[in-house]
């Protein structure tokens, strides 16, 4: 064990000494204020000579801490103090977490440097840009350069200017800003669960015009193949009706009118004419098939709205539990 006669500002001392003249001046000015670096000079101007048994307790133990740290960030307390245990025993595991967990319970915007930036952006984007440039020298380098890319030009500029500026913060003006951000990434956090998603997006796809689906689903993949491959594998579109039952497709029939049937089948393939006109009475299909023919020349935006009301016949039908929509899983149709 460390000579406990070693306090905190000698073990930093001794760890900049074993680092290092240049590695050393970085940590300084990254992770400490003039005060804390004039206190800390000076006790390294003192020490003439480290025993080099001390020096290795000293990394040792700054080792194990940052190792302590580093599994508190990918998977939590119980998930640190696991791993801890199995390198070190319960007792030292115990030892290292607490003096971990104080330092990051005390360092300012803890709970902010574990979120994603994606979400750190949602909620502090519309927030004052001296606010915004407190947060940023708060996070991590990686995170705060992330949000600070996704502002507009004006805005880096400014609060880039104002972290360049900014020397010390009250205490109490930084944890009433902490203590605002926290509530509001809770209130996010209990509002994400019931919105969003992939549902959410299918619902409403399929409740827009055709010309619209279909270009959100281009846009899509080229920015996120994988994401439009699965809102596809969701979303109904009027081709799917061969997906359907005999019985479906004939109740389904019974709500379509005819002149709309007529147009959207004018651009359908022939698997979606064969499969509409098994399901309908010869006679019934003769004059689909003749009013199809003589309607002459339709415009895509017509044909494309036809389908369109068709879609959402299905999915109401579908809501109302008087036909299945088979979307696999636990919707999958055992025959």
């Amino acid at each position: 064990m460390l000579n406990k006669g070693v306090n905190g500002l000698q073990k930093s001392a001794i760890l900049l000494i074993s680092l290092g003249s240049d590695i050393s001046a970085e940590i300084l000015k990254k992770n400490f204020h003039e005060q804390d670096i004039e206190k800390i000079t000076q006790q390294i101007s003192i020490m003439e000579t480290v025993p080099r048994e001390i020096q290795k307790q000293v990394l040792e133990e700054f080792g194990q801490l940052l190792q302590a740290r580093d599994y508190l960030a990918v998977g939590g307390a119980d998930y640190a103090k696991d791993m801890l245990q199995k390198a070190f025993g319960e007792n030292k595991a115990s030892a290292i977490l607490e003096k971990v967990q104080v330092n990051i319970v005390n360092k300012p915007f803890a709970t902010l440097r574990k979120t994603d930036p994606k979400n750190l952006m949602t909620f502090i984007h519309s927030e004052h840009p001296q606010v915004i440039a407190l947060i940023l020298t708060h996070l991590h380098s990686e995170q705060a350069a992330m949000i600070l890319s996704s502002l507009s030009p004006e805005k880096q500029s400014d609060i880039a200017r104002r972290i360049a500026m900014t020397d010390r913060v009250a205490p109490e003006m930084i944890r009433e800003v902490e203590s605002i951000l926290e509530r509001k990434m809770s209130f996010l956090e209990q509002s994400e669960h019931s919105s969003g998603g992939i549902n959410s997006l299918v619902d409403i796809l399929n409740r827009v015009d055709r010309s619209t689906e279909k270009n959100i689903l281009e846009e899509l993949e080229m920015e996120s193949p994988d994401l439009a491959d699965e809102i596809r594998k969701r979303l109904f579109i009027f081709e799917d009706i061969v997906k359907l039952p005999d019985a479906s497709i004939q109740r389904v029939l019974r709500e379509i009118d005819s002149q709309d049937l007529a147009r959207a089948m004018r651009a359908s393939n022939d698997e979606v004419q064969e499969r509409i006109f098994r399901n309908m009475s010869k006679r019934a299909a003769d004059m689909l098939r003749d009013e199809i023919i003589y309607m002459g020349p339709v415009r895509l935006r017509d044909v494309e709205e036809s389908q369109q009301k068709i879609v959402q016949i299905i999915r109401r039908l579908d809501e109302a539990g008087e036909i299945i929509i088979s979307r696999g899983g636990e919707d999958a149709i055992i025959t």
